[in-house]
């Protein structure tokens, strides 16, 4: 019972932080028609959020490992409130950047996933326990995406973007209380003895000595120029599109909600088979599903399908990669690992973020955008393949 709780509620802090995070998009046509900021700011301040989001994680999860989950987490939703009323009242670009782009991403970095799923999986020792407790976890945070994008739909649309920002500062500071859920004592566990006695510093040289962890750094960028892409334009293209930017809000929901199952089924089947397997399907996958809706005419119908497929495929690859770092170098220093590996995926959203907004400001189209989304992904599904999956050796870490 105790474990199901703290699955859950530790579910609901990435739902929060996931939905508001990955729901900024529907913000962009409002920003851009009633401010002065350029889809390029705007863009590039998106950026600046997912890579510092990236940056603070690793450094939010050695901070947790050291001093305890509650504190760190209890900080993090104060600083994205903070972040959130500072940047309603910004009317220079300077102001929206620094409000958003930085306070915004270091403190959502503080309640991200490697935070939260080092701190769970330090609960449970079997691998395909955790595989299936880690898709599990990111199937609530998935929910997130369907609860909040319409919510921030609705508040955009009646109050207009700066008052939902102060609504949404309200709500965050409403959430503090969940971070105590990490007060719940840990079963007694056997701790991989190379990880005991080690610095963390001398875990982390360690750790970047080996190809499968660069490969999936370099993997993880992928994903975070997709999602981030994907997430902050996709009601800009339908709207470019001729479409109403409701019908993307809706793809988003479909997104958040198609989500839930595909990490689910990831989480399962990273269980069962070899993990780096179900990461090149993945983003084989997606560079098929971004060509589609490249090929095909824009209407409704592509939106919603495009959405669906790439739900399946939207956080689907964390389980498996998680889990091949919980593998490689047990769960010790998961949070601070991982989170690592996390910062390549932010800086991928950087790069999305920031590119996407610039080519619709010099040609008023995405194409390009797309096309250079599907070479990556299919270069992501090569680099998967020589990962090694099993346990370093004691001797790597002495």
């Amino acid at each position: 019972m105790r474990s199901f709780f703290l699955i859950f509620i530790a579910g609901v802090i990435l739902a929060v932080g996931n939905g508001f995070r990955m729901s900024l998009g529907i913000y962009v046509p409002d920003l851009i028609t009633s401010t002065v900021f350029s889809a390029s700011l705007i863009g590039l301040t998106y950026g600046i959020f997912n890579l510092l989001w990236g940056t603070m994680s690793p450094i939010a999860g050695a901070f947790a490992e050291q001093k305890g989950y509650v504190k760190t987490l209890a900080l993090g939703f104060i600083g994205v409130s903070l972040s959130f009323y500072v940047t309603s009242s910004a009317i220079s670009p300077i102001h929206f950047l620094l409000g958003l782009g930085v306070i915004g991403g270091l403190s959502a970095g503080v309640i991200s996933v490697p935070v939260i799923i080092g701190g769970v999986s330090k609960y449970f020792d079997d691998d395909k326990t955790r595989s299936t407790v880690t898709g599990i976890l990111m199937s609530i945070a998935a929910s997130g995406m369907f609860i909040f994008t319409p919510i921030n739909q609705f508040l955009v649309t009646t109050f207009q973007w700066s008052v939902s920002f102060q609504i949404t500062a309200a709500f965050f500071l409403v959430m503090i209380p969940l971070s105590f859920i990490f007060l719940i004592p840990k079963p007694n566990k056997k701790v991989k003895k190379e990880f005991t006695k080690r610095k963390i510093s001398d875990v982390i040289r360690q750790a970047f000595k080996d190809k499968s962890y660069r490969y999936l750094i370099l993997g993880f960028f992928v994903c975070g120029l997709h999602v981030a892409l994907i997430s902050n334009y996709l009601p800009t293209f339908a709207k470019l599109n001729g479409l109403d930017t409701t019908i993307a809000a809706t793809g988003l929901t479909l997104v958040g909600i198609f989500n839930m199952i595909g990490t689910l089924i990831s989480g399962r089947v990273s269980g069962i088979i070899k993990k780096k397997f179900v990461l090149s399907f993945i983003y084989f996958s997606r560079s098929i599903a971004i060509f589609l809706l490249l090929i095909f005419p824009t209407t409704n119908f592509v939106i919603i399908a495009f959405s669906c497929v790439i739900g399946l495929l939207w956080l689907s690859t964390v389980p498996p990669t998680s889990g091949i770092v919980a593998n490689r170098f047990g769960t010790r220093y998961l949070s601070t690992l991982f989170g690592i590996v996390m910062v390549s995926h932010q800086a991928g959203a950087f790069v999305g973020s920031s590119v996407g907004g610039l080519v619709i400001d010099l040609y008023g189209s995405l194409d390009i955008a797309w096309i250079m989304a599907i070479i990556i992904s299919l270069f992501s599904a090569v680099i998967h393949f020589p990962i090694i999956e099993k346990e370093k050796s004691e001797e790597v870490f002495a």
